[in-house]
């Protein structure tokens, strides 16, 4: 008799995962604290969506079991967010499938992957980065997880760090730079964010050895002037640092984005606003890295927007990043 596990029985077997919530009776997977995910869920509809996608989550185990399967539907009582939804699965470390969520569907989807080996391999399942999926019935055989690293990245940025227009969500660059560094991760991006300091958790919640802040675009087109938007950054910056005090913190400039429709305003905004967040940050002792050496201004990394990269811009903008960390350190 096959035997499932439900969502919250898979919880072990988990990476990028920091707790659950209940929605319409199911135990959905959550990268954001209760305090975090009560705060998005105030703020907007497209909040809420953004927040309780599963971006950066995704299943370890090593299996013996012929065929590993799970069930999903999308949540869609808010909308839908799955520009380049999918799932991913990898099996000893090759990419084997890619499953395409198609937003049409209203019934609950089972997708299912015959193994390749017949000895137990290691099969990573990472869930897709843009819309709210309602996952249950996993079937893993007589898996067993994968053991977590000790050392952990925290990311936190806007939409390009919640990378959910990737379809492959495999292949995010937040995904190569924590395999590099050989740690852990949270995945913290949430689409058209600004500096709030609200938005952090209320009290120190992981350990992280590092922390990525990626926000600062947004904050342009969202805030009347920079000055409004330096306040915004200055409290952002202080409540994280009084979080996590210990972890190494790097703060990247937006000076790479957006390269799509925007005011000549905007543009006059741009290195002023990049100037002074830079010196916010380095008044607490975080190093800042210019946008702008990371990725070409080259279209075909990028989406159809000239805004969000692609999986080859993202490949891009990891190497990179991971180079001026590297240069950074001397």
């Amino acid at each position: 008799m096959t035997h499932f596990l439900t969502s919250g029985e898979v919880l072990p077997y988990l990476h990028g995962c920091c707790g659950t919530y209940t929605l319409e009776g199911y135990t959905g997977f959550s990268r954001f604290t209760p305090d975090q995910l009560a705060y998005y869920r105030e703020r907007s509809d497209t909040d809420f969506v953004r927040s309780h996608a599963p971006a950066g989550i995704y299943l370890d185990c090593i299996t013996d079991a012929p065929e590993i399967s799970f069930t999903y539907r999308l949540y869609r009582e808010k909308g839908l967010y799955v520009i380049g939804s999918g799932f991913d699965i990898w099996e000893d470390g090759v990419f084997a499938a890619n499953y395409r969520i198609d937003p049409n569907i209203t019934d609950t989807v089972t997708v299912s992957y015959i193994r390749q080996k017949e000895s137990p391999s290691r099969i990573q399942i990472y869930f897709t980065n843009g819309s709210v999926v309602l996952l249950d019935r996993f079937c893993l055989g007589n898996a067993v997880p994968v053991e977590q690293k000790s050392r952990q990245i925290l990311f936190y940025g806007d939409s390009i760090t919640q990378s959910a227009y990737i379809p492959t969500p495999s292949l995010s660059w937040f995904l190569p730079v924590a395999m590099h560094m050989e740690a852990e991760y949270l995945n913290r991006g949430i689409g058209s964010m600004i500096f709030e300091a609200d938005s952090l958790p209320a009290e120190t919640d992981c350990q992280p050895d590092t922390i990525f802040i990626e926000y600062g675009c947004n904050d342009i087109g969202k805030t009347p002037d920079n000055e409004t938007g330096f306040a915004l950054a200055d409290a952002w910056i202080r409540k994280l640092c009084s979080l996590y005090p210990a972890a190494e913190k790097y703060c990247i400039l937006p000076d790479f984005s957006p390269k799509g429709d925007c005011s000549e305003a905007y543009w006059q905004r741009m290195q002023p606003y990049c100037d002074g967040l830079s010196s916010i940050s380095r008044s607490y002792g975080i190093p800042v890295i210019s946008g702008k050496p990371l990725i070409p201004d080259l279209k075909y990394l990028f989406f159809d927007d000239y805004t969000h990269f692609n999986e080859a811009g993202s490949a891009i903008f990891a190497n990179q990043l991971l180079y001026a960390i590297k240069q950074n350190k001397g």
